[in-house]
């Protein structure tokens, strides 16, 4: 098996290769700047290449064969098929065809588990493929491999699986101060987690929309848009969103809540929770903190959350090969009881499956040394990016919005490994710079080794525009810090930096 610490996935060979060498991989190689560019104008001598790609984004292929199989079964002429991993979120699949579409689909049982076939028309497989992508309720590679066996999961696997997930809610729980076990719900990815609480919130104050503060994770935002009464946009704020919250309410506007990311991916911002928190009680408005970037290691997000997301696909797990994602709730929040009535159903609509419990709880194990290493070694990149001539601005919670980060930091807890940056050359720069770096290259964080990628065009090609506007330029570079030695990846980033000033790189 490929060691990414000795040989990264980064030369042009390598593209559509999975990352790591694992048939469960999380993310792909796009080593050249114009690879993605390619990618996201849909070249498929490209997408061709790809042996996965993020869960979301990118069908997994055994997920792919599934809806094959399912379509083969099921389809009508001119029908398409989905699979989701319940009839809830089924049923909702449905529902956002049928509003954007005007289209009905059918809905049929998979015949394994709770798989619930989506049948929908050709033209409409677009989007129905975005209510996947956006709500996170997917079928993972692990369920889908499964269910193609058409074998019932063994017994045994199902009592491994069980006893997993209860030390996986016992482990989560200890990070976070006064939660318990059953304090904690497991979801099939990250986008689940955070769903499954924006619709709790929203049935809460159905008229109400939701409020993002601070730059957002692109699905956190889009759910928040697409499901509900909308968003409104602090996702660029002059007071860390105290002044914009304080106008909202004094002009006699509610929310329905309130979402921020500690720190913001990629600008490594921090909301002014201590003076948002406050706000927020006297106006009855629940704050929802996602804790992905920082973890939970270093920071406490229960000084002001209500409930805390985390997508566990990133630093929990660390080898970048299952997707899972949590809820965690505050036991001293009002909105307590509320939430942990109604979320064990919103669990079972697309909850973590037994095989990927099973390498999650494995992965995690020395998740807080893991966390507690990254940490030494991104400070000590940022530090030596920061009088680099190349370097035009850099992000990192060291950095930016210092001070807020620290309000909600534990004594004990680090500014986090990831960092992103904008060199002075533009792209032309950063495009030689990054085919140059002989870091893996690929979508995705919180591997044990380096990932790199230029965020905003992954993220966000198709609203360029807006993604700059709010501080996420077209050329920024993001840069997960492994546990590589921080002085050979310094001499990765010093290299590359060489050949950014000859500026060689091909763009289209």
């Amino acid at each position: 098996m490929r060691d990414p610490f000795t040989q990264p996935f980064c030369e042009a060979g390598d593209l559509g290769l999975a990352i790591p060498e694992s048939d469960h991989a999380v993310s792909v190689c796009l080593p050249r700047w114009a690879h993605v560019i390619g990618y996201e104008e849909g070249d498929p001598e490209i997408i061709e290449t790809f042996e996965c790609g993020y869960p979301r984004f990118v069908a997994h292929p055994f997920v792919a064969d599934l809806f094959l199989a399912a379509q083969e079964e099921f389809a009508k002429k001119e029908e398409s098929a989905l699979v989701f991993p319940s009839l809830a979120a089924a049923w909702r699949c449905a529902d956002y065809v049928k509003q954007r579409t005007s289209q009905s689909c059918r809905l049929e049982s998979y015949g394994w588990g709770g798989l619930t076939v989506v049948l929908l028309d050709e033209s409409a497989y677009e989007t129905g493929w975005k209510c996947w992508q956006h709500g996170g309720e997917i079928v993972s590679s692990r369920l889908a491999e499964s269910a193609l066996t058409d074998e019932p999961l063994d017994p045994a696997v199902i009592a491994a699986g069980a006893k997993a997930t209860a030390t996986l809610r016992e482990r989560i729980a200890s990070f976070h101060d006064a939660a318990s076990a059953a304090d904690v719900f497991l979801f099939s990815s990250g986008m689940a987690a955070i769903f499954a609480v924006h619709r709790i919130l929203t049935k809460r104050t159905p008229d109400e929309p939701t409020i993002q503060i601070e730059f957002p994770y692109l699905d956190s935002f889009k759910v928040q848009k697409e499901f509900c009464a909308g968003v409104i946009d602090f996702s660029l704020t002059e007071s860390g969103g105290v002044e914009e919250l304080r106008t909202r309410f004094e002009g006699g506007e509610g929310a329905a809540a309130v979402y921020t990311e500690i720190p913001s991916n990629p600008l490594l911002r921090t909301a002014d929770l201590a003076g948002i928190a406050p706000l927020l009680r006297e106006h009855g408005v629940p704050l929802i903190v996602d804790d992905t970037v920082a973890t939970a290691v270093n920071v406490d997000a229960f000084r002001f959350a209500d409930a805390v997301t985390t997508s566990l696909t990133k630093a929990f797990s660390g080898a970048g090969d299952v997707a899972a994602g949590s809820v965690v709730l505050n036991p001293a929040s009002p909105f307590y009881d509320l939430l942990k009535e109604e979320m064990p159903y919103e669990e079972s609509a697309s909850p973590l499956f037994e095989r990927d419990a099973i390498i999650l709880e494995v992965n995690s194990r020395h998740f807080r040394e893991r966390v507690e290493a990254t940490n030494e070694n991104a400070l000590e990149l940022v530090e030596w990016l920061k009088s680099r001539p190349e370097v035009k601005s850099l992000w990192h919670p060291s950095t930016i919005c210092t001070s807020y980060y620290d309000a909600v930091r534990r004594e004990d807890g680090g500014y986090g490994a990831l960092f992103s940056m904008e060199l002075t050359g533009g792209e032309l720069a950063a495009a030689a710079f990054y085919d140059s770096l002989t870091i893996s290259k690929g979508p995705s964080l919180g591997t044990d080794f380096s990932l790199a990628c230029p965020y905003t065009l992954l993220a966000h090609y198709g609203e360029l525009d807006w993604a700059a506007e709010r501080g996420a330029v077209r050329n920024l570079l993001r840069v997960w810090v492994g546990l590589e030695d921080p002085e050979d990846l310094i001499g990765r980033l010093e290299t590359a930096f060489g050949t950014e000033n000859q500026g060689t790189a091909e763009l289209l």
